[in-house]
């Protein structure tokens, strides 16, 4: 067997389940998705701050009746109060959620009582409601407003109460250029001896200018670096295409065929593309990539 197809075998391992993120109006997508992706992928709904969470159960009802698993962000520092939580938790479990992101959520201040992911977890609610898996956000690159002793804090206390609660915890990181910081977080998750499922989050394919504007919105660290590899001039001509994040799977499938780490699949943030990245998970999936005998060039055939 070549080098170039045990690779191929690799990433194709290392893809197997891959979840995709769309937003509440990807609804008139899901159709065309469920073409091309595995029936019951998990596929995560960002929330946006125009957003209600009526609108976001409706898409994960959506996104169920079109034969995918349904993963709706609550962002915590959206929610007024303990009532609210259990009004969306309802929701949710009358649009047949089983799945959901706890996020605390991208704004300075919180709107409500809650200003962090904790308060929301310990209601106790979505577990009551039915949830049986709680992803949770992993910082690969660090927390703007934690020291990591306080995240490693942070990442026991969500171990301990979804134990309590019977709920199945997956760590799912924000987005992240370049495979290092995900190895090396990874590791040290094991090393304070938590063993849940990880789940690195990677960027579907989009333009530059769009990965640079996302970056910054989502807080990405030193990996943004990894997107202006090249110079100025490699800046300007991957403007006028896409970016794709097909090194850094590579990298990965490498990692883990090794036994350095263990993943439990990959995330993508579709970043407004979502059909275009559902595709492009597909053809990976599916095989439909090309390797060089030297495992140099990796092109994938959406």
């Amino acid at each position: 067997m070549s080098d170039s197809t045990v690779e191929l075998s690799n990433i194709k391992a290392l893809m197997a389940g891959a979840s995709v993120e769309m937003t509440c109006k990807d609804v008139e997508h899901l159709a065309e998705a469920a073409k091309v992706l595995p029936a019951g992928t998990d596929i995560f709904i960002a929330l946006f701050p125009n957003q209600t969470f009526e609108e976001l159960t409706e898409a994960a009802r959506a996104v169920g009746a079109a034969g995918f698993t349904a993963v709706p962000h609550v962002p915590a520092r959206r929610v007024k109060d303990l009532a609210e939580v259990a009004k969306i938790a309802q929701g949710f479990a009358g649009a047949g959620v089983k799945k959901m992101l706890l996020i605390a959520g991208d704004m300075t201040a919180p709107e409500g009582a809650f200003d962090s992911t904790i308060g929301v977890l310990a209601s106790g609610e979505f577990a009551k409601a039915g949830v049986k898996t709680m992803y949770m956000a992993g910082h690969p690159e660090g927390h703007a407003h934690m020291t990591p002793d306080q995240q490693r804090e942070y990442e026991q206390k969500k171990v301990a109460l979804t134990a309590e609660q019977g709920v199945d915890l997956t760590f799912v990181t924000q987005v992240v250029f370049e495979p290092e910081p995900f190895v090396e977080w990874e590791n040290t998750l094991r090393k304070t001896g938590i063993q849940h499922k990880a789940r690195p989050g990677l960027p579907g394919p989009a333009s530059l200018k769009t990965l640079l504007r996302y970056a910054k919105i989502c807080g990405a660290g030193a990996s943004m670096r990894a997107l202006m590899g090249g110079g100025k001039m490699a800046l300007v001509a991957n403007l006028l295409g896409d970016s794709g994040p097909e090194e850094t799977i590579r990298t990965l499938a490498r990692e883990q065929a090794s036994g350095k780490v263990n993943f439990a699949g990959l995330h993508f943030f579709a970043f407004g593309g979502f059909l275009k990245t559902a595709k492009f998970v597909a053809a990976i999936q599916n095989g439909n990539i090309t390797l060089d005998s030297k495992g140099e060039a990796f092109k994938v055939h959406v």
